[in-house]
């Protein structure tokens, strides 16, 4: 959960200075903040991704109307978001990720050729990292095998460097030394 911390302060920021315009176009730190907070595919609507899928002019066309349309809706969400706690906002969150995400990748399916498709998941993975083994129901682990004492041998070392870190990003967060 920790993805949302910095990040729906600045889209709620952002979404206000585009004054929720449709027409307007969406700034690429709502872009980046889009794709850290929900993750997925959201990624696409990054201009750096779009270059890397070496989209045409109309997917482009076609992503971008889709993110013009998911933006209001995404600011609304992020500013109700702030006013929840814990868990609740966790299930929230969780809940429109999948609601937006299965929207978006309806729409990536009719957009995108296959090798396109291919390479958002690759893109995704990679900005999920090494923790989406961690999942039995995840593709990826499957493709590759990982056994459950793999996995099991995989959360003990991420739990260790979670213990390492945790107190590093609690200085970090109530001002220490942020280096």
């Amino acid at each position: 959960m920790r993805r949302l911390t910095g990040g729906v302060a600045v889209l709620v920021f952002v979404g206000l200075v585009c004054g929720r315009a449709a027409a307007q176009e969406v700034p690429e730190e709502a872009r980046k903040m889009l794709a850290q907070n929900l993750g997925g595919p959201f990624l696409v609507f990054r201009d750096k991704v779009q270059e890397d899928l070496k989209l045409t002019k109309e997917q482009k066309e076609k992503v971008e109307k889709h993110l013009q349309e998911l933006f209001p809706d995404a600011m609304q969400f992020f500013q109700k978001l702030q006013d929840l706690k814990g868990e609740e906002r966790e299930k929230e969150h969780k809940a429109y990720q999948q609601k937006a995400g299965e929207k978006l990748t309806a729409v990536l399916k009719e957009t995108l050729k296959e090798e396109q498709l291919k390479r958002v998941r690759q893109l995704e993975l990679q900005q999920e990292g090494a923790v989406v083994l961690l999942n039995g129901d995840d593709e990826s682990g499957k493709d590759l095998k990982i056994t459950d004492e793999q996995r099991k041998q995989f959360m003990a070392v991420v739990q260790d460097m979670q213990k390492k870190v945790e107190p590093l990003i609690k200085e970090a967060q109530s001002g220490g030394n942020h280096e």
